[in-house]
């Protein structure tokens, strides 16, 4: 919906003032009354707009294209049906000149749960639209709803709307203007952007309207109360501060804010803020990297799977997929720098707006709100598991969340059983669907399933525990080609570790630490429908000089030749252990015994580990990570006579072997997916 374009990007500014507004228009001409109009617009006063043409069409009701205009104003005011009615004037008037009009009458339908009579105007209107020079963006979106007016219509998006209970928050948090950009600090202390005071119906141009500032509530007793002023962001002066967001530990504080530049236009940038001990530095603003000469806003905060603070935030740069997008920077803390924006690509980002972006440090996922993927109606909230610019095809959350009307600003609390969000959806009172307040939500799902495990090193005496371990989550697509980083924890003083999972998934479960080889391990929850702790312990072998010995490497007698069972022993051992270490260099090194001329077995031994080398590259090993070296018989670990110069088969057998050394590492570039 183009609401989105106008109000949520900074919805600072448009909060229902009357700037101008007046009782009686008999006295007024027509073309002073469209004046009015156009001065109101100028100011993005689209209330007193829409008023003044509804008095302008009270004198000339035909005029279409002041009839197109006041529909565009209702879709972004949230005033459906007021919307759907001047739309439905278009259509039935010139059907052929105004095509979009059609759209919109359908969407406006379905945000009010018309679904039954938007599906026949969203079908007509694809076909209409056919060779228009925007038809891929419109045809696309009318096709995604519906989509999701066929969903919606069979009942397939009930199935789960049992699971989370929903509240409207209290009128001491909800007042008269847009409610949005909830954060929580604690459990029981929510944050949030509000503008606070009775709305009055009218201001004068002199005076001065009221400001947008971020206020907190704490919970007792269930409930939130206690709304006071949170002034940790000062006063931005000109500009309005529209939303904000932490990084995990809460030592760095992102918030946009906005200003209408020289064209009207809503202009926001992203700045920051360190924590210093108990007290917060000035703000700074990003630079370039990040903020350009498009809108940059609605920031949130996560890690990516090396650690690194990653910002995710919505801007309308033209080289976008849609109207908004979702884009990301990596923050590299050792020069305080930021890598240049890149779009978080076309599965997250559609043809239509994505906004609102938030990462959930309990489970590692993605919520953003987007009107370009199926859904209910208006902006639905989804979710992704992923990290920069590969992700998982987003998952709308049907109507345990989402309503026919619009959905953003959704956030977690920190165990990730309930949160806030934002939506202007209607209420009993029959109230129009504007302005934004914030609801509660709790989650209902009686499965609970937790992994635990204990990460140790391996070691030929007593193992010891590995504090500071990482262990992290990729979840498995439907696939199970393809992986997406979800999570990750780091491992206590125990070597001990715990991280939630999700019903129905597979997953991938990999420690890391420096200077051992990474392990991996897969584990699934499907079918699982009771509460149940998963346990995983892993072993990691420690990177040294020493060589690491790979087990039934064999060959074809007196040949370099591979034998069926070597390929399959490699599959599992260094084949996996290079897969699962993608950054590591190592060194092939291949022994025989004593028999033979030494000029004989150093040929022989490095001819045979040429062919574990070529064999580790048909697997797909990059052959800048693979060095083969022979050693032929200079480095036996057994004898190869007995003392009495006896023959010694077994020793012969144990100095007949191939292993593995790592000899260095290479620089891993970040893996995109645009």
């Amino acid at each position: 919906m183009f609401v989105i374009r106008f109000i949520f990007i900074a919805t600072i500014f448009i909060t229902p003032f009357f700037a101008f507004g007046q009782e009686d228009y008999s006295t007024y001409s027509k073309g002073e009354l469209k004046v009015l109009a156009r001065s109101a617009e100028r100011i993005n006063d689209i209330e007193s707009a829409a008023e003044y043409y509804e008095a302008y069409l009270d004198k000339k009701p035909k005029d279409l294209k002041v009839v197109e205009q006041l529909a565009n104003h209702y879709r972004q005011m949230g005033s459906y049906a007021a919307a759907e009615r001047n739309y439905q004037i278009l259509v039935d008037e010139k059907p052929g000149k105004y095509l979009l009009a059609q759209y919109y009458l359908a969407e406006m339908q379905k945000a009010q749960g018309k679904c039954d009579v938007a599906m026949p105007n969203f079908e007509e209107f694809r076909k209409k639209y056919l060779g228009e020079k925007d038809d891929r963006k419109y045809r696309r979106l009318a096709k995604f709803n519906v989509e999701g007016c066929e969903k919606i219509l069979s009942g397939e998006v009930l199935m789960n709307v049992d699971k989370v209970v929903v509240n409207k928050l209290s009128a001491e948090i909800n007042g008269d203007h847009i409610e949005g950009a909830p954060i929580f600090i604690a459990e029981d202390l929510l944050v949030f952007n509000s503008v606070r005071g009775e709305l009055k119906e009218k201001y004068d141009l002199e005076e001065e309207m009221p400001k947008r500032r971020f206020y907190q509530a704490k919970k007792q007793n269930g409930e939130w109360h206690n709304v006071l002023q949170w002034n940790v962001i000062p006063d931005m002066g000109e500009k309005e501060v529209s939303s904000a967001a932490f990084n995990f530990d809460q030592s760095r504080l992102y918030f946009s804010a906005c200003e209408l530049n020289y064209r009207g236009d809503v202009d926001c940038d992203i700045y920051r803020m360190d924590k210093n001990g108990g007290s917060w530095s000035q703000p700074i603003r990003l630079g370039e990297a990040v903020n350009s000469k498009y809108t940059e806003t609605q920031v949130a905060v996560g890690l990516d799977e090396n650690e690194r603070e990653t910002i995710y935030f919505v801007s309308d740069r033209k080289e976008g997929k849609g109207g908004l997008d979702i884009w990301y920077s990596t923050y590299y803390h050792k020069k305080d720098k930021y890598r240049t924006a890149r779009n978080c690509g076309s599965k997250i980002n559609s043809v239509g707006d994505e906004m609102t972006p938030f990462i959930s440090k309990s489970n590692g996922k993605l919520y953003f709100s987007s009107d370009g993927h199926p859904g209910n109606g208006g902006l639905d909230v989804f979710e992704s598991v992923g990290q920069r610019s590969r992700w998982e095809e987003p998952k709308n959350l049907e109507n345990k969340i989402n309503s026919p009307a619009d959905e953003l600003y959704y956030v977690l609390n920190s165990m990730a059983s309930g949160g806030v969000f934002a939506s202007n959806r209607n209420t009993k009172n029959g109230k129009k669907y504007c302005c934004d307040d914030l609801f509660e939500f709790k989650s209902t799902d009686s499965i609970r399933l937790m992994l635990k495990g204990k990460v140790k090193q391996l070691a030929s005496e007593k193992s010891k525990e590995l504090i500071g371990a990482k262990v992290k989550i990729f979840r498995k697509d439907k696939s199970g080609e393809e992986r997406y980083f979800q999570t990750l924890t780091i491992t206590n003083d125990q070597g001990e570790f715990t991280l939630p999972l999700e019903p129905n998934q597979d997953y991938i479960v990999r420690v890391e630490k420096e200077g051992y080889l990474n392990e991996e391990e897969e584990l699934s929850t499907k079918n699982q429908l009771d509460n149940k702790s998963y346990q995983l312990d892993f072993n990691l072998n420690e990177i040294t000089e020493s060589a690491f010995q790979l087990e039934n490497i064999y060959y074809e007698y007196g040949k370099a030749d591979l034998t069926e069972e070597a390929f399959q022993s490699m599959d599992t051992t260094i084949l996996k252990i290079l897969l699962q270490n993608p950054e590591i260099i190592v060194e092939i090194g291949a022994h025989t015994d004593s028999k033979g001329s030494e000029g004989y077995n150093q040929n022989l031994s490095q001819r045979r580990a040429e062919s574990v080398v070529k064999y580790l590259r048909r697997k797909g090993i990059d052959k800048n990570r693979l060095k083969a070296k022979g050693y032929g018989e200079s480095q036996p670990i057994a004898p190869n006579t007995k003392p009495d110069g006896a023959d010694n088969p077994e020793g012969r057998a144990l100095n007949r072997r191939t292993e593995f050394k790592v000899i260095g590492e290479i620089e891993l570039e970040e893996d995109y997916d645009d």
